[in-house]
């Protein structure tokens, strides 16, 4: 694959996402890292791992999740570790250094009518600090009404929301005796803060860990809506343990409370002084 110029942040870009929790960044990812991607997914979903889920409801099409799926598939090992987005992330976060958290995948079948629940992705996660962002990218061309939703500026409301299982809205064990709040009723309350974005492939969302966001069913009748995630920590995340389940999970990482997330769990793929690897 040849090498193409890294389309970074601009700065009214970086200024949205510090006010607005999200953002829409287009034509970051190149076609080759598309592709990459596309292959990865394929892969991912032909085998199992911890954090695979097929979920789905009666009589409806299926809705494919899979967490930490670059362990176990070299394409989506190969795009966290030479890709764009650790430098995309760092200079969102205005970070010198970008650390890679972990990867996700979703993928709603033609007519999937499953939601995704609005929620905040910090706080099922292992870290504690400002500087966290999560880039989704669609691998289909993506209509606003079936795009992921973020509600405008609300990772900077400092509440943290009740973490809940999707399939089947179970509790995680954390509520106000551990500083978390019930989840808002978005589309009452927020319904004039929801951003969504018409998108194609290579274009990407950028959201802060503590930015709530949620997603429609796949209303397309003849299109699966496939995306991927990869979630990205800076200077200041360290290593967290919260009450009840964690999801995902990284108990033998290394680190005690407290500490950077800096660690071969959570390699340093970019730091200010050391331009990532070119594809080649």
């Amino acid at each position: 694959m040849a090498a193409h110029p890294l389309r970074l942040p601009t700065d009214e870009e970086c200024e949205r996402f510090r006010i607005d929790g999200a953002v829409a960044l287009k034509g970051v990812y190149q076609e080759n890292w598309v592709d990459l991607l596309r292959r990865g997914v394929e892969r991912a979903m032909q085998s199992e791992g911890p954090y695979t889920r097929r979920i789905q409801d009666a009589g409806d099409p299926a809705f494919f999740t899979d967490y930490v799926a670059s362990d176990r598939v070299p394409e989506l090992r190969r795009f966290a570790l030479e890709g764009p987005a650790a430098e995309l992330s760092a200079s969102l976060m205005k970070s010198r250094r970008a650390n890679f958290l972990f990867d996700g995948i979703f993928v709603k079948e033609p007519g999937a009518t499953k939601k995704s629940t609005w929620h905040q992705d910090q706080p099922y996660y292992c870290v504690a600090g400002r500087q966290i962002v999560v880039l989704w990218a669609p691998l289909d061309p993506v209509p606003a009404d079936v795009c992921l939703n973020c509600v405008k500026g609300s990772h900077l409301w400092g509440t943290a929301f009740r973490p809940v299982r999707f399939r089947d809205g179970a509790d995680f064990g954390r509520g106000r005796d551990d500083g978390y709040h019930d989840p808002p009723d978005v589309d009452g309350a927020y319904a004039d803060r929801i951003l969504a974005w018409d998108l194609e492939p290579g274009d990407v969302i950028a959201f802060h860990g503590m930015t709530i966001h949620g997603a429609p069913g796949n209303a397309q009748a003849s299109r699966r809506r496939r995306a991927t995630n990869s979630t990205w920590v800076g200077d200041d995340a360290v290593y967290v343990r919260h009450a009840g389940v964690m999801e995902p999970d990284f108990p033998d990482c290394g680190l005690a409370p407290g500490e950077p997330l800096d660690c071969a769990r959570f390699p340093r793929v970019f730091d200010a002084g050391r331009e990532p690897p070119s594809p080649t």
